[in-house]
C-alpha cells in the first residue's frame, strides 16, 4: 500500500512539472537551430557593464525582493546546489549555494551574475523550458541540452506578479542522487515567498500614484492645509478614528472637518466628493 502511495505521488509530480520526451526533442533541436553546441562546457551570452546595470535597474522590484530572502543570501541546503533567480528572459540576476558550486559554474559554465539560460544560449535546460512551457519544470540528465549540465537535477518555477505573469524564474540545480519530488515544495515556497513580497510592493506602488493624484488635485481646491490633509485620507478610506489617531485630533473633530470639506466642494457623501476632486463632476 504504501509503495502504492508513493507512486501516486511520483506520478502526480511528474504530470505537474515533468517535461515529455517530445517537448525535449523539439527544445533539442530549437537549441540547435539556434547554434548552441551541445558539447560546449559553456553558456553563450552573459550580460555585463552597463547593459547589467540597467538590467538590474529595470528589474528592482524582484531584485529588492530577493534582497529579502533569507534562504536565497547564503547555502540554504545540505547538498552541493545552485540556486538563481532569473528575469522574465532567463538572465540570472543572483546566484547562490555552495562555494563549490557557484566556483565551478562560473569557472566551467560560465553560469553566474547576468548569464542568459534560455534555449539560444543554454539549450534545453529548467529555466528555458520554464520560459517556454510558462509552467513549472524538472529537467535531469541527458533532458538537458548541454553535456556538462547532465550530471545535474534542476526545478525551476515562475515567480509571478499580481496580474499572474511571469516577471522572473527560481531554479535549484542539484546533484541526480537528491529526490526532484523533495526539491520542488522547497523551490516552490521560496517563489510563493517571493510573490507575495512582490505583490506587497506593487500595491504599495500603486497607492503612492493615487496619493499623488489626489494631492495633485486637491491643490485645485481653496481647503487649508489641515483640510487638505483630512480630505486625503478620507479619500483613501480612513475612517474618521483612524484620521483622528495619525493626525492627533478626536473623531468629533475630524468629523467636523469632513462636512466642511464637503460644503466647499458642494458636495453631500464621499462618492460624489471622489468624483469632484477626480474632476467627473
Amino acid at each position: 500500500m504504501k509503495v502504492f502511495a508513493e507512486e501516486i505521488r511520483t506520478h502526480e509530480f511528474v504530470r505537474k512539472v515533468g517535461i515529455t520526451s517530445q517537448e525535449v526533442q523539439k527544445f533539442h533541436e530549437r537549441s540547435f537551430q539556434n547554434g548552441v553546441q551541445r558539447d560546449s562546457m559553456r553558456v553563450r551570452f552573459r550580460v555585463q557593464g552597463k547593459m547589467m546595470e540597467r538590467l538590474l535597474a529595470k528589474n528592482q522590484s524582484l531584485v529588492d525582493v530577493i534582497q529579502k530572502q533569507g534562504l536565497l543570501k547564503a547555502n540554504a541546503f545540505y547538498f552541493p546546489n545552485l540556486l538563481l533567480v532569473t528575469d522574465s528572459n532567463g538572465v540570472v540576476l543572483h546566484m547562490s549555494g555552495d562555494e563549490d558550486s557557484i566556483q565551478n559554474a562560473a569557472r566551467i559554465n560560465n553560469i553566474g551574475i547576468g548569464s542568459a539560460m534560455s534555449l539560444t544560449s543554454a539549450g534545453t535546460n529548467a529555466v528555458s523550458a520554464a520560459i517556454e512551457l510558462q509552467r513549472p519544470v524538472w529537467v535531469h540528465g541527458e533532458d538537458h541540452y548541454l553535456d556538462t549540465l547532465q550530471d545535474w537535477v534542476t526545478m525551476c518555477v515562475p515567480i509571478h506578479n499580481s496580474e499572474g505573469h511571469p516577471v522572473g524564474y527560481l531554479a535549484l540545480c542539484a546533484l541526480q542522487d537528491v529526490s526532484a519530488p523533495f526539491l520542488y515544495p522547497c523551490i516552490e515556497s521560496i517563489a510563493l515567498s517571493m510573490e507575495y513580497e512582490l505583490r506587497k510592493t506593487e500595491l504599495q506602488s500603486k497607492t503612492w500614484f493615487v496619493e499623488e493624484i489626489l494631492e495633485e488635485r486637491l491643490k485645485t481646491f481653496k481647503l487649508t492645509i489641515r483640510e487638505k490633509e483630512i480630505a486625503m485620507y478620507w479619500l483613501l478610506d480612513y475612517d474618521y478614528k483612524q484620521i483622528g489617531k495619525v493626525l492627533g485630533i478626536s473623531e468629533n473633530t475630524v468629523r467636523v472637518y469632513v462636512t466642511k470639506i464637503n460644503s466647499k466642494l458642494k458636495v453631500n457623501s464621499k462618492a460624489s466628493l471622489i468624483l469632484r476632486v477626480l474632476g467627473a463632476i
